[in-house]
């Protein structure tokens, strides 16, 4: 009787320890799976919102416009010149000290710009929390190893923010224009084209735009394109859509500023928002 208890015990005990074991292995499993999408659709929603708001200068795939202060900055290979191990990452007040870790350093980057360069402060200008924490990790998915590469796959395969139709991240308070074409220029250029050139003589990472069309053209380049290239709508259409200019290349800017090379917008803008955008530029005055 007593050895039928204990083989009953022992056969109950086996029992559950196995489904037991089935239960736990089959959570892992899906806490796993879970992860995987939580990976991919954060690099998802990254990848869009870099698409929209840091490719125009730092290029789709993070390979940025060259050396200069000026310039865009390549983003693919910031582990191998700001990560662990790297002088800029482990001296006294650097980047590990400050920031705690490369992608934090990132993060505040993106939130808040970089002084003495033509990096906005995105946070400022109304983007959330969310679109930063997404845009870094699609940033950090550049270095090689950050996430799962299933996640990173998943976000490759998405279509082109211009497709995807995400609003801007911030737009200008400005009345609506009566020119339907202008209009939606305004607000591709709110969009694409703000973070580097301004609506005024302001220079930035780009030449400020006002007075393009006008008969004295631009303060940077008067009547000129920064290519050399005189203004008019096939030119600046061509600019826009190819890039070009930057030191060495066309005119010295004539309001003293040092500017970089125009990143081709033409795999991120189709030439119908590029005409919008023209349409747009040529109701900026100076």
């Amino acid at each position: 009787m007593t050895k039928n208890i204990a083989v009953s015990l022992l056969f109950t005990l086996a029992t559950v320890a196995l489904l037991g074991f089935i239960w736990f292995g089959q959570t892992n499993d899906r806490l796993a799976a879970t992860n995987l999408r939580q990976d991919a659709l954060q690099l998802e929603f990254g990848q869009r919102n870099y698409e929209q708001y840091c490719a125009t200068c730092h290029g789709l795939a993070g390979e940025g416009q060259g050396p200069g202060n000026k310039a865009a900055p390549k983003l693919s290979d910031l582990q191998g010149r700001l990560g662990p191990g790297t002088e800029a990452f482990t001296r006294e007040n650097g980047i590990q000290k400050k920031y705690g870790s490369l992608r934090n350093y990132v993060e505040a980057i993106i939130a808040y710009g970089k002084t003495g360069t033509a990096m906005p402060a995105w946070k400022l200008q109304g983007m959330r929390d969310d679109q930063i924490k997404a845009i870094a990790s699609y940033v950090m998915s550049m270095q090689g190893g950050a996430v799962a590469p299933s996640a990173l796959d998943s976000a490759k395969s998405w279509s082109a923010t211009t497709e995807a139709g995400l609003p801007p991240t911030a737009t200008p308070n400005e009345p609506p224009l009566d020119d339907p074409l202008a209009e939606a220029g305004k607000q591709t250029f709110n969009t694409y084209c703000i973070s580097c050139h301004s609506k005024t003589d302001a220079s930035g990472a780009g030449p400020g735009l006002a007075g393009l069309f006008g008969e004295s053209g631009t303060k940077a380049f008067g009547t000129t394109l920064p290519n050399g290239n005189p203004v008019n709508d096939a030119n600046v259409l061509d600019w826009i859509k190819n890039g070009g200019g930057g030191p060495g290349v066309g005119p010295d800017p004539q309001d003293g500023a040092s500017y970089g090379v125009m990143p081709a917008q033409g795999q991120i803008l189709s030439e119908d928002k590029i005409l919008e955008v023209i349409a747009y530029l040529k109701t900026l005055t100076r």
